[in-house]
């Protein structure tokens, strides 16, 4: 009785996987309030938006992580310039560290827990990195258009009716 209610815990956890909820980005246009599409994602993966700074016009980069089933977390920022916008008082929080390595300095350790996060994608020089790959957010959203970023669980067949491809257009 024992090796069968094992056997039978084991197949149940191999189907969860299998047919259960799996993480994805959702990529959506806020003001229109539509879905773009979806990048599917590993549960404690990491995704980037990267752009140039409007002002310092220096590189700058966040990374997000995918939370469990809470959402992401701002876990990193990375930026080649203090200047403008660019807060100077990370070592205050608990846990943060700054690191300068290859000519960026990168916080680490911010775990900032978010529902969603905004961009104005204002120019073609935002990229976004997901799922080993990487999209020109221009091909994406028009330029002018707030890009909501979130996550969501979906089965697993999810990718194949609203992922994006390699252009930024859903795929379903």
């Amino acid at each position: 009785m024992r090796k069968r209610l094992s056997v039978f815990f084991l197949l149940l956890m191999v189907g969860l996987v299998l047919i259960g909820p799996h993480p994805y980005l959702e990529l959506h246009d806020f003001h229109r309030q539509k879905l773009l599409g979806v990048v599917p994602l590993q549960i404690q993966d990491q995704f980037q938006i990267e752009w140039i700074h409007s002002v310092e016009l220096t590189p700058w980069r966040e990374t997000y992580k995918v939370a469990g089933f809470s959402g992401m977390e701002l876990a990193a920022t990375s930026f080649q310039s203090y200047g403008a916008g660019v807060p100077v008082h990370f070592q205050d929080q608990q846990g943060v560290q700054v690191k300068v390595q290859d000519g960026w300095i990168t916080v680490i350790g911010l775990h900032e827990k978010r529902d969603q996060v905004l961009y104005l994608i204002t120019r073609d020089d935002y990229l976004l990195r997901a799922g080993g790959r990487t999209w020109k957010l221009a091909d994406v959203v028009p330029l002018g258009s707030s890009l909501g970023l979130s996550v969501g669980w979906y089965p697993w067949w999810y990718r194949f009716t609203a992922g994006l491809n390699e252009r930024g257009v859903t795929q379903g």
